[in-house]
């Protein structure tokens, strides 16, 4: 082994040599009579204003040409290009030159005087009415030059006064009346952003007044700048504004063709039409109740033409889920100048699908595993766009390491299996036994009604049978808030067979019992998300909070027995628990980011439970939680199993966890991070057997774990493939003197390496 490493030493050392050899003269391609272009220098003359950030920014990012790319400040894909030749075929020339090498970037592309003039042009749509920027191009060496542009904005430009300048039409009235809200704030900088955004302010608003032809290029918005540092702007309608735009709209007759297909169109459009709630349906075939179309469609005859009736259509019938494409056509009524005919266009999926997936899995407490799932879908279930799923879903997965020994026993890994059955329909509004009622929103609701059957073993331990049931709505409240609400949410939790292997386990880890207690959960969960996140934001937010409980409503109807209510002589849950995930991403440059997340769990047990179930406890350590710890081998409190046993299965009743990560974008599919993360978990209530496991607001700050790492994440756009390395800086289980374990760190001591550094193998980013 150590004559292979030797021979992979000297090939990485020889590849690194060669590279600096041949590539590390960066001007080695570059033509005689050109420079290599190094990039752009922005100089500010004057003071910088309180946006000097923004401002910088934009200009930056206007300037060309860009630069060669570099990776730890070395262009190393420009080292690649001029290690390689022009190719003549399909060799390592030609991934050297084509795939892997990036051309010099040459001074002779940049277009000094040009770029000057488009940063000045940026400076005065942000106010510099006086601004001026003038390039000079500085030679490094011989081969090698940049570009300094230097810009004076001189005077900035504020908002002095705002006039509407209208007539007594009616367009006239409704433009005039709209100046109460104007987005355009006296003293502030003039930007020519904020013109542009009210000039759509203003359109959206005659929109919603049935000016449906009416556009923001008929709105004119002329400057004066003659005061000196003050701008007075005055919006009105351009004179050329052809009549159809200043015509107020009403509709007539609304159709929708539910089966159109481009191929055929002019047979999709014929057809008797059904006429419900005076929405017309031309559907031959009768694939869908007319009822299920008309209540996503917020266009009436005879009221005035709405944009958000109109968007709020055609967003329903795309996010019913069963039609691939919608296209709204509107079109004056013959005869009637003042009146739409509306037609939406609907090209159904087809009805039904079947799909697979093949997951593979690798856990930080030694688990390998794979699992098939099969789901097969019908789109639109007994006519009404409901979505019929069926999934069948089973899996392995197994122990590459660690034995337990118990009583002359050896337990040999921790193999397990599952099998899962579920059906699932999914309606698309909110369906009440008793009535119905619509919203109107954007989003369609939801109600979810699914039965499942899931069987859990595990190897020479036991058998775990659990059937649920769920009822839940689902609905979007705006595009960055939702919430789920299910009343009905039951799971009936039912072992059939445990080992005397698993028997002597539970002798010595009473807690573990918990993990197949025969019991029923009856309650239900609400929970809601706020999600705002996007590249372009530099601060977005992730907020959830979640509200689950169980046996408070059967605890008031079920008396009591013996010493537990019971229901067909099976206990039941009672607890209540709250759970809160907040993320906060912050994007530095465009290629950083730092995240940061706070996540905190309570369960209260009470009446028949002393713990919360297994399945409604919190674990922690893991790929997606504290990386520098195996999954569910950390805690409760300062609690430390030190038996060599198999079956990590640690959990509380209470969470608190922080992690913070800067992502960085590298090269290509290639981002980095580096990463810190502290926690714990406790119990409610004292367990003899886990001493300093229970929550104390005097000690868990002392009981808090925490770690440190980095991280690679290969991104190819479909899937996100994560390897984060981690170790620990404080394990809570130590004496309090000795858990800051950062002296002991020594990364070239393979029993250390062993016994702390954790490689997390996960798919997607951790949150």
């Amino acid at each position: 082994m150590s004559k292979i490493n030797r021979h992979i030493s000297f090939i990485v050392t020889a590849v690194l040599f060669a590279l600096c050899i041949n590539g590390c003269s960066s001007t080695k391609t570059v033509p005689e009579n050109d420079r290599l272009y190094t990039g752009t220098k922005i100089k500010w003359e004057g003071k910088k204003p309180r946006d000097y950030g923004t401002l910088s920014a934009g200009l930056e990012s206007r300037t060309r040409p860009k630069p060669n790319r570099k990776f730890a400040g070395m262009p190393i894909r420009l080292w690649l290009y001029n290690l390689g030749k022009e190719p003549k075929g399909k060799g390592l020339n030609y991934l050297l030159r084509r795939k892997w090498g990036e051309a010099p970037v040459l001074l002779s592309s940049a277009k000094p005087d040009y770029t000057a003039d488009v940063l000045e042009q940026y400076l005065v749509d942000n106010g510099f009415f006086q601004a001026d920027v003038v390039s000079d191009i500085k030679y490094q060496g011989k081969k090698k030059a940049s570009i300094t542009y230097t810009a004076t904005p001189n005077l900035r430009y504020r908002i002095k006064s705002v006039t509407y300048e209208t007539d007594s039409s009616g367009i006239g009235k409704a433009i005039a009346a709209a100046q109460k809200g104007s987005s355009l704030k006296l003293r502030r900088p003039f930007r020519l952003d904020s013109v542009v955004a009210e000039r759509n302010r203003v359109h959206k608003i005659l929109k919603e007044q049935g000016y449906y032809y009416f556009t923001p290029d008929h709105l004119l918005v002329e400057v004066d700048s003659t005061n000196n540092g003050m701008v007075d702007l005055y919006l009105k309608m351009k004179e050329e504004t052809p009549l159809a735009a200043r015509q107020q709209y009403r509709m007539k007759n609304i159709t929708l063709y539910p089966n159109y297909s481009l191929d055929n169109d002019s047979l999709s459009r014929r057809g008797k039409a059904d006429t419900f709630q005076h929405i017309r349906i031309i559907d031959s075939t009768h694939k869908f109740k007319p009822s299920v179309l008309a209540r996503s469609v917020f266009l009436k005859p005879d009221s005035l033409y709405t944009l958000s009736g109109h968007n709020t259509t055609l967003h329903r019938l795309t996010d019913l889920g069963t039609f691939k494409f919608v296209k709204g056509q509107f079109r004056p009524a013959r005869g009637d100048s003042s009146r739409l005919n509306a037609s939406f266009f609907l090209t159904p999926y087809p009805r039904r699908s079947l799909s697979a997936e093949l997951r593979g899995t690798s856990k930080s407490n030694n688990f390998v595993g794979s699992e098939v799932r099969i789901t097969s879908r019908n789109r639109n279930w007994l006519h009404a766009a409901n979505l019929f799923e069926i999934t069948l879903s089973g899996g392995v997965e197994w122990q590459v390491g660690g034995t337990q020994t118990t009583n002359n026993t050896t337990l040999k890994g921790g193999n397990s299996y599952n099998f899962k059955a579920e059906a699932a329909v999914t309606i698309p509004k909110f369906w009440q036994p008793l009535f119905n009622f619509n919203v109107k929103t954007p989003y369609v609701p939801r109600t979810r009604i699914s039965v499942s059957y899931e069987l859990f073993s595990r190897s020479q331990l036991y058998n775990l049978n659990a059937y649920s049931f769920q009822f839940q709505y689902i609905w979007r409240q705006t595009q960055y808030l939702e919430h789920k609400w299910s009343p009905i949410a039951i799971t009936y939790v039912l072992p059939t067979s445990t080992t005397p292997g698993y028997d002597s386990i539970l002798k010595n880890d009473p807690s573990q019992r918990a993990a197949i207690e025969k019991q029923f959960i009856l309650g239900g969960n609400y929970s809601i998300t706020y999600n705002n996140q996007s590249d372009n934001k530099e601060h977005s937010f992730y907020l959830n909070g979640d509200l689950d409980y169980s046996g408070n409503v059967a605890g008031l109807v079920i008396p009591k027995k013996d010493t537990a209510r019971t229901l067909f002589g099976t206990p039941f849950a009672q607890y209540v628990r709250l759970t809160g995930d907040i993320r906060h991403y912050w994007k530095l440059t465009r290629k950083l980011t730092w995240v940061n997340r706070i996540y905190a769990g309570f369960g209260i047990p009470y009446g028949n439970s002393t713990t919360l179930p297994f399945v409604k406890q919190y674990f922690i350590g893991g790929s997606s939680s504290l990386r520098g710890f195996r999954a569910r081998t950390l805690g409760p409190g300062r609690y430390k199993d030190t038996t060599s046993r198999f079956l990590a299965n640690e959990a509380g009743d209470i969470k608190l966890e922080y992690n913070s990560e800067i992502r960085a974008r590298l090269t290509g599919i290639f981002n980095g991070a580096v990463f810190l993360d502290a926690g714990n978990i406790w119990l409610k209530q004292d367990v003899p057997s886990k001493p300093g496991s229970k929550f104390k607001t005097s000690t868990f700050g002392s009981q808090i774990a925490v770690d440190a790492g980095l991280g690679l994440r290969i991104d190819a756009s479909i899937i996100v493939v994560r390897l984060d390395l981690a170790f620990p800086l404080r394990k809570p289980w130590l004496p309090s003197d000795e858990r800051w374990v950062i002296k002991d760190i020594n990364f070239g001591d393979p029993d250390w390496r062993r016994e702390n550094l954790i490689l997390n193998i996960a798919i997607g980013y951790p949150f």
